[in-house]
C-alpha cells in the first residue's frame, strides 16, 4: 500500500501555458546547437476528409485542441543571437532583462493561443533559438496523432521534446460508410475491419513508445485513445441515432483488438510500454471500446498510476448489463499499480427540459413527505437496510396531482446501475488512493456492508488506508426520496469514513433531467464540513453530523462545520458537475469538463485540485 503522501500524481488537466518565470531558461545562456537547429510550424487547415498524405505529419493538441483541424510541419531556419548582420538592428530584445524577456515571450505565446487568431504558436519558434525552445516547450506539450503519422512520429519527437511531452491522443480512424448506414449497425465484415484499424494504429504506437526509456519522458504520458469514422457525426452519437427499433450504428458494436500474432510481444498481444502513466478514455471517444480492449491495453503498461474512463450509457438494458458484468469480471484485473480511477458513465443532456422552463427550480409542497415509490434493493432483491424501506412498495397514485413533468418517471436518460460492478469496484477501492465511479454504481450499493447490522461471524470490514478521495452517484439523492432515507445513506457512508483514515473529501452526488444534488463531506486546513448542496432542501440527522464529528476529530485532528444547506437552481446535469461538484478534478477530465460546458457557462476552475 502506498504512502497517503503520494495520493495526488501531476494534474492530468491540459499543459500550462508555459513554465513559471522562475523556471525558464536564462536567455542569457547560449543555446545549443540541437535548440538553433529549430522546427517551424506552418498550418495547412484541412477537414477529417482530406487525405493523408494531405495532411503532413502530427497536430498540436495545444494548438487545436477541439477541433480536428490539422497543423502540418515543416523544417524551417531560426537565426540564434549574432549569427547574422541584421543582429545591429535587434540589440533590443537582447539588451532587455531576462525578467521581462520571459513576460514578454508569455504574453506573445498567449495571444497566439487564443481563438479566434490569425496566426499559430508555431510561427513564433522561427523567430530566434531562444523563442524556440520555449515555445516547443508549450507546442510539444499535447499532440494528437492520426495513423499517417505514426511513421515519423519517433523521428521528429525526439530528444528534449520527449521531456517536454505529456499527453499523447491517438485518434484512431475508422472506414467511411454512406449516408444510408448512419443509423444501421455495422456487419461483422465491417465490426471485423474496424476492428483491424483499431488494433493496427495502437500496437504501431506502442512498438514506438516501448523503445523510449523512462528518463526519456521523466514526468511520464498520459495517453488518450478515441476512434471515430469520417462519417460519424456527434448529432448521431447519441440518442438521435437510435432508431426506433432500437439499432445504432455506434452502439450496437464494440472496439476490440485482433491480434494475428503476440508471440513476440506482450503477454496481452501489445508491447509493455514503461513512458505511459497514465490513460484515458474521454466523452469526446465516440465509439465503444470493449472492457477486454480495455484490460489489454492497461496491462501493457506496468507503471500505470491512473485510469479515466468515460463511457456513454447504453440505450438497451441488455447491453448495458452486458457491459457492467464484463466490468464487473475484468476490473479485478486490472494493474495494482493504479492509483486514481474515474468512470464516468456519460449521457445525453436534457436540453429540451431546461428550454421549456421545466425541472426540478422551485420548491414543493411535499418535499418531507414519504415517497412510496423509491424503493432501495439491489438487483437480487436483497434490502440495503431497514431506513430504507416503506410501508408500500407501490408507486405514487394515478391520480396524483402533481405536475407530471416532476414526476420521477424512469427514462434513458437516467442512470442504471449494476450491484456486482459496484461490489467489484468496492473491493477494487481498498488499493486505491483516489476513487470517482458515476452513473457506472450506486453509492448504497458500495455502502451495503455498512447499512447492516453486524455479527460476530461476519468478516471484518474493509480499511482504506490509503483512500484521499472519494466521490460516488446514487440515484437516491433525488426529491421524491424521504430525509430519513437520505440520511441513511449518509450516515452509512460515515460509518465507511470511520476506516477510511486518509480520507480528505467524500462527495455523493445525483443530477438528473428534474433535479441535482450532493452531500460532501470535505477536510481543510483548520476544520471539517459537511454541507448540502442540491435543488431541494435535506436537514441533516443529528445522528449523522455525530458520526462525521468523530470521523473529523479521529482521522483529521479537527473539528467538524455543519454548513447551513445551500439551495441552487437546477439548471442541467452537465451544468451541475461543472459548477458544483466539489470533487470535479476527480469525476470528469478537464477537457470534458470544458466539452460539456457552453459559451454562456463555460466550466469555472475547480473547488478542489488534485496534484
Amino acid at each position: 500500500m502506498s504512502s497517503p503522501d503520494a495520493a495526488f500524481s501531476p494534474s492530468s488537466s491540459s499543459p500550462p501555458i508555459i513554465p513559471e518565470a522562475q523556471n525558464l531558461p536564462d536567455p542569457t545562456t547560449p543555446t545549443s546547437t540541437a535548440a538553433t537547429a529549430t522546427t517551424a510550424t506552418t498550418t495547412a487547415s484541412s477537414s477529417l476528409d482530406t487525405p493523408l498524405r494531405e495532411r503532413g505529419l502530427m497536430h498540436s493538441a495545444v494548438e487545436d485542441r477541439d477541433t480536428d483541424i490539422a497543423t502540418a510541419t515543416a523544417s524551417g531556419t531560426a537565426s540564434a543571437p549574432g549569427s547574422g548582420p541584421a543582429d545591429d538592428k535587434m540589440v533590443g530584445w537582447h539588451s532587455l532583462p531576462a525578467e521581462l524577456r520571459s513576460l514578454i515571450l508569455r504574453y506573445a505565446i498567449e495571444a497566439a493561443q487564443q481563438k479566434p487568431r490569425s496566426y499559430h504558436l508555431s510561427a513564433l519558434a522561427v523567430v530566434c533559438g531562444e523563442w524556440q525552445e520555449l515555445v516547443e516547450a508549450v507546442n510539444f506539450a499535447s499532440l494528437k496523432l492520426i495513423s499517417a503519422d505514426l511513421s515519423d512520429f519517433d523521428s521528429l519527437v525526439n530528444g528534449r521534446r520527449r521531456a517536454w511531452l505529456r499527453h499523447i491522443w491517438l485518434k484512431v480512424e475508422l472506414p467511411k460508410y454512406g449516408k444510408k448506414k448512419n443509423c444501421v449497425p455495422e456487419t461483422d465484415e465491417e465490426q471485423q475491419t474496424n476492428d483491424i484499424h483499431f488494433t493496427t494504429d495502437v500496437q504501431s504506437l506502442f512498438e514506438l513508445l516501448a523503445r523510449w526509456p523512462v528518463e526519456d519522458c521523466p514526468a511520464g504520458l498520459e495517453f488518450e485513445l478515441s476512434a471515430r469514422s469520417p462519417s460519424d457525426t456527434q448529432k448521431l452519437a447519441g440518442a438521435l441515432g437510435v432508431t426506433e427499433e432500437g439499432d445504432s450504428r455506434y452502439f450496437d458494436s464494440h472496439l476490440d483488438f485482433a491480434f494475428l500474432d503476440t508471440q513476440w510481444l506482450g503477454s496481452h498481444g501489445l508491447p509493455m510500454v514503461d513512458v505511459i502513466t497514465k490513460f484515458a478514455v474521454l466523452r469526446r471517444c465516440w465509439r465503444n471500446i470493449d472492457p477486454n480492449a480495455i484490460l489489454s491495453i492497461v496491462s501493457s503498461l506496468p507503471r500505470i498510476t491512473e485510469l479515466r474512463y468515460e463511457p456513454f450509457q447504453q440505450f438497451d438494458d441488455g447491453a448495458q448489463e452486458v457491459l457492467d458484468m464484463d466490468r464487473a469480471r475484468l476490473i479485478p484485473h486490472w494493474p495494482k499499480t493504479l492509483k486514481r480511477i474515474s468512470l464516468f458513465e456519460h449521457f445525453d443532456q436534457a436540453d429540451e427540459d431546461m428550454e421549456n422552463g421545466k425541472g426540478q427550480n422551485a420548491p414543493r409542497e411535499d418535499d418531507t413527505t414519504d415517497g412510496g415509490n423509491v424503493v432501495f434493493v439491489d438487483e437480487a432483491g436483497v434490502v440495503l437496510g431497514e431506513e430504507f424501506l416503506d410501508d408500500n412498495f407501490v408507486d405514487v397514485d394515478d391520480d396524483d396531482e402533481e405536475d407530471d413533468d416532476l414526476e420521477s418517471d424512469p427514462n434513458e436518460t437516467e442512470p442504471r446501475t449494476c450491484a456486482a460492478l459496484a461490489m467489484t469496484v468496492a473491493r477494487r477501492s481498498i488499493e486505491l488512493e483516489e476513487l470517482s465511479v458515476a452513473f457506472m454504481c450506486d453509492a448504497r450499493h458500495f455502502f451495503q456492508p455498512f447499512f447492516e447490522v453486524r455479527t460476530a461471524r461476519q468478516p471484518d470490514l474493509p480499511v482504506w488506508q490509503s483512500l484521499r478521495w472519494l466521490s460516488l452517484t446514487s440515484s437516491a439523492l433525488h426529491y421524491d426520496t424521504t430525509a430519513a432515507q437520505l440520511n441513511s445513506l449518509f450516515l452509512a457512508a460515515a460509518k465507511a469514513a470511520r476506516r477510511m483514515p486518509a480520507l480528505r473529501a467524500m462527495e455523493i452526488f445525483n443530477t438528473c433531467k428534474h433535479c441535482s444534488g450532493a452531500f460532501r463531506y470535505v477536510v481543510g486546513t483548520t476544520s471539517a464540513t459537511i454541507e448540502w448542496e442540491g435543488s431541494w432542501s435535506v436537514e441533516i440527522a443529528d445522528n449523522v453530523e455525530r458520526t462525521w464529528r468523530e470521523v473529523a476529530r479521529t482521522h483529521a485532528g479537527c473539528d467538524l462545520v455543519v454548513r447551513e444547506c445551500r439551495r441552487i437552481p437546477h439548471k442541467g446535469m452537465f451544468h451541475f458537475v461543472n459548477h458544483n461538484l466539489a470533487t470535479r478534478d476527480l469525476v470528469v477530465h478537464n477537457i470534458s469538463a470544458n466539452d460539456m460546458a457552453t459559451k454562456k457557462y463555460p466550466a469555472p476552475a475547480p473547488r478542489l485540485r488534485l496534484r
